[in-house]
């Protein structure tokens, strides 16, 4: 396997065309607004042969008997239906959607006792679901996230919800790791998209699909030096107004010794990637790695 590069793939929009979708979503209706997806949809489609590619090579991996072009327009107009609904997750307009909640309980026992710690979202399905959960716990989560990247999007996104904005943590920032510390020990949690590497960052084979994928050590050597709880999420789509929300739990064997840590690093690593695994294969179009994710050389 070599390394994919997802930095590479740079931003294939404008700040017109995402202030268009915005004023659409908050001014007229969702529903008006979902009707732009189609075109989108298409546009991407027609526009991008590394998504179609991308989208291909990923669909063969899953359990779909098919994986043809309307297959792809299927998976693209997912990821677009996410990427609109984060407006009004992002502006607190939950009241549009159905979200069912799955082992809620693991992250109201930490909530309720007050323990800070790390929730580990992906690229499967969205990250904003969360704010559904805003107004039930009155608990916002602290995000580090590249913020170089797509920072056009996020940028239009977040200023929807300037104390969003305020509670991302930039992984690119020297006191980055600091942050996340002070943050846990203040009873609040952390959420990191744990799914892609960076640059030079080290790395861990883990297993996904059937084939190997590099999944960042960083997370997982972070949760073993705080000895903080982790939880891992997913906000899937699964269409018209409908989401759910997944929380799974790892469970940490914390040690001081070295050779054991590495072990329980590498193992966690894997059981991560194997909560990933059995997302997709229920909602197999909630993937939404649009780039070489496997090293096949699109």
């Amino acid at each position: 396997m070599k390394d994919s590069n997802w930095r590479a793939n740079k931003e294939r929009s404008n700040p017109f065309a995402l202030h268009s979708i915005c004023w659409l979503a908050l001014n007229i209706s969702r529903n008006f607004a979902r009707l732009w997806l189609y075109p989108i949809t298409l546009y991407f489609f027609l526009t991008s042969s590394q998504v179609r590619l991308a989208s291909k090579n990923y669909l063969k991996r899953t359990a779909l008997p098919r994986h043809g072009f309307v297959q792809i327009l299927k998976h693209i107009h997912h990821f677009s239906a996410v990427i609109l609904d984060r407006v009004y997750f992002i502006s607190n307009q939950t009241e549009q959607f159905d979200v069912k909640i799955f082992n809620e309980e693991l992250i109201l026992d930490l909530i309720k006792n007050n323990l800070g710690f790390i929730l580990l979202g992906s690229h499967v399905g969205g990250f904003d679901v969360l704010q559904y959960l805003t107004p039930k716990y009155g608990h916002r989560a602290k995000i580090m996230m590249d913020a170089s990247h797509n920072s056009m999007i996020t940028e239009i996104l977040y200023n929807l919800n300037p104390v969003m904005f305020d509670a991302i943590i930039d992984a690119n920032n020297d006191n980055a790791l600091l942050r996340v510390k002070e943050s846990i020990d203040n009873s609040e949690f952390v959420a990191i998209l744990a799914d892609r590497s960076v640059d030079k960052q080290k790395t861990i084979q883990c297993t996904l699909l059937g084939d190997v994928v590099n999944i960042p050590k960083a997370p997982f050597a972070l949760a073993n030096i705080l000895k903080k709880p982790v939880i891992v999420f997913f906000g899937v789509y699964v269409g018209k107004n409908k989401y759910e929300i997944h929380f799974k739990e790892i469970k940490n064997n914390y040690t001081e010794k070295k050779s054991e840590r590495e072990k329980n690093i590498i193992k966690n690593a894997q059981v991560y990637t194997s909560y990933i695994q059995e997302m997709i294969e229920k909602h197999p179009f909630n993937w939404f790695n649009f780039y070489d994710y496997w090293g096949d050389e699109l």
